[in-house]
C-alpha cells in the first residue's frame, strides 16, 4: 500500500546520530481504534508497525509516497504482560539473516516493554500496481460473508461487535472469509486497510481466531509471532488455514487461498 497521507499515528520524530529514530504514539482512540483491544493484541502490534515503519521512514528520508509497497515477513516478541498504551519507542535499520529490515521498540507511558518487532518488505519501483492487481484479482470466484457458514463467536474468542473470519474447526483446518462487510470499516471496530486486500493485522487477527479454535475457545495470550507473506490474501474470496505442527507452545499454520499458500504464520502461545 502506500504510504500515508491524511493522518500519521507517530510525531514528535527525532533522528538521533546512530540513526535511531524515536517517536510518540497517538493517544486518539477516535482515529486509532485498534489500540483499545490491548498492545499486546496481535492485530494491534501488526496494525501499528505499518505506522510505526513507514512514518519513521519519513522522519529519516527513505521513504517514497509515491511507490507501493508490501510487507513481506515479520516477528514480534512482547515485553512486561502488565504493559499499557503504546506512548513511544524507537525505529532502526537492522541487517537480520543478512537482509535488510527493521526493527521496533515499542513502549508504555511508564517505559514498559510493550513488544520488540522485526519486518521487512518490498517496494514496487515500476509496476503499475493498481493494473496489476485488477487483473491478478479477476481469476478468483467470489462469495460473501452474509452466506458464509462462520463458527460461533466464542469458539474464535471474539469480544463484543467483532466479526467472525472462520468457520468450524475441521480435522485441524478451518475455512474463512473475509470481505468489506465483516472486516472493513465502518463494519468492524477496529480493523482497516487499503480495501485491495486483506492486510497483516487482518491475517494476524485470522491466526488467533484460528487458535481460539484449536483451544476449544479457552483464553490465551500470543507471546511470539513470525509471519511470512508470500501472497496476497483476496478479499471476498474463501481460503483454507491450517495447523501445520505444533510443539510445545508454538503453533505453526498455513494459509491457502486458490490452490497457493499465501501466508506462513507461527504463534507462540501460553494461558491468559
Amino acid at each position: 500500500m502506500p504510504a500515508p497521507h491524511t493522518k500519521n499515528f507517530t510525531s514528535d520524530h527525532r533522528v538521533h546520530e546512530d540513526g535511531r529514530v524515536t517517536f510518540a504514539c497517538s493517544q486518539d482512540a477516535t482515529l486509532w481504534p485498534w489500540t483499545l483491544i490491548g498492545p499486546q493484541h496481535p492485530g494491534a502490534i501488526q496494525a501499528a508497525s505499518y505506522w510505526l515503519s513507514v512514518e519513521s521512514a519519513m522522519a529519516l528520508g527513505t521513504w517514497d509516497p509515491e511507490k507501493w509497497s508490501a510487507l513481506t515477513w515479520t516477528r514480534w516478541t512482547c515485553g512486561e504482560p502488565e504493559a499499557g498504551r503504546m506512548a513511544h519507542g524507537f525505529y532502526q535499520r537492522t541487517q537480520i539473516d543478512g537482509q535488510e529490515s527493521f526493527s521496533i521498540d515499542l513502549f508504555d507511558a511508564q517505559d514498559r516493554l510493550i513488544c520488540r518487532l522485526d519486518g521487512r518488505g518490498v517496494v514496487f519501483r515500476t509496476r503499475d500496481f493498481e493494473k496489476w492487481r485488477s487483473k491478478a484479482k479477476e481469476p478468483n470466484p467470489k462469495s460473501a460473508s452474509a452466506v458464509f457458514a462462520y463458527a460461533h463467536p466464542d469458539a474464535l474468542g471474539l469480544a463484543e461487535g467483532e466479526h467472525p473470519f472462520l468457520g468450524p474447526l475441521h480435522e485441524g483446518k478451518a475455512e474463512g472469509l473475509l470481505d468489506a462487510q465483516n472486516a472493513m470499516p465502518p463494519a468492524h471496530p477496529w480493523l482497516d486497510g487499503s480495501g485491495d486486500h486483506v492486510n497483516s493485522a487482518h491475517l494476524a487477527e485470522v491466526a488467533r481466531q484460528f487458535v481460539s479454535l484449536l483451544r476449544a475457545g479457552k483464553s490465551f495470550r500470543v507471546t511470539e509471532a513470525e509471519i511470512r507473506f508470500d501472497r496476497y490474501v483476496e478479499l471476498g474470496v474463501p481460503f483454507e488455514i491450517e495447523r501445520v505442527a505444533e510443539t510445545g507452545s508454538a503453533i505453526e499454520m498455513a494459509l491457502h487461498q486458490s490452490g497457493r499458500e499465501c501466508t506462513a504464520i507461527t504463534y507462540r502461545v501460553e494461558d491468559a
